[in-house]
């Protein structure tokens, strides 16, 4: 399995309904689409649930495959895509032998223009962080992400928190907000921080 299939069916970044559309409608082919740009960000506070809002924009060369894509989102039901989140939380737990429990699910398709397509999500998911006594610690095991240009990966933690170790070293690191931007292989950051 190629490393961005991988990427796909593990990281909290990568939207579930895109891997829902694109089984539905790239069995044995290449995907219809090229992906313009992939935002997620990861809101920490200091209890243990995360807020996930992250999106990914879509090009379809042909605008027919852009509206099978939003027909095929539209069938599904919220049920199915929480569903869809927790399997694949599962399957995450299961490879790092960390427990991951999605809390809550939404998720949204917007038509751009004629040829591109993004998809919203946002999420609550307990077990990313960790309270170690007055030290909370954010993993996600080996996981690993391709980012490419126009993917950015962004970090938030409570105002006035002091980042005490973050690995691997952030794109960018201001006040308490880390970012990674793409292009880049990365592995989900490991971070400790404290009131």
């Amino acid at each position: 399995m190629r490393k961005y299939n991988k990427f796909l069916w593990i990281m909290v970044g990568v939207l579930v309904v895109v891997m829902i559309v694109q089984f539905v409608l790239t069995t044995n082919r290449k995907p219809p689409y090229q992906q313009l740009s992939y935002q997620a960000e990861y809101i920490f506070s200091y209890a243990t649930p995360v807020v996930i809002n992250d999106s990914v924009k879509l090009y379809y060369s042909n605008p027919s495959d852009l509206q099978k894509a939003i027909d095929e989102f539209n069938k599904l039901s919220p049920q199915d895509k929480f569903k869809s989140y927790q399997q694949m939380f599962q399957k995450l737990s299961n490879s790092t032998k960390l427990s991951f429990v999605p809390i809550s699910y939404d998720s949204t398709a917007t038509i751009i223009n004629a040829n591109t397509l993004q998809f919203n999500e946002h999420s609550v998911v307990d077990g990313i962080v960790t309270a170690k006594g007055s030290e909370y610690v954010v993993s996600m095991g080996k996981v690993g992400m391709k980012l490419d240009s126009g993917s950015v990966v962004t970090l938030k933690f409570p105002n006035g928190s002091k980042i005490i170790s973050v690995s691997p070293t952030p794109t960018t690191f201001d006040n308490s907000v880390l970012t990674w931007n793409g292009p880049m292989d990365l592995s989900f950051p490991e971070v400790v921080y404290t009131k």
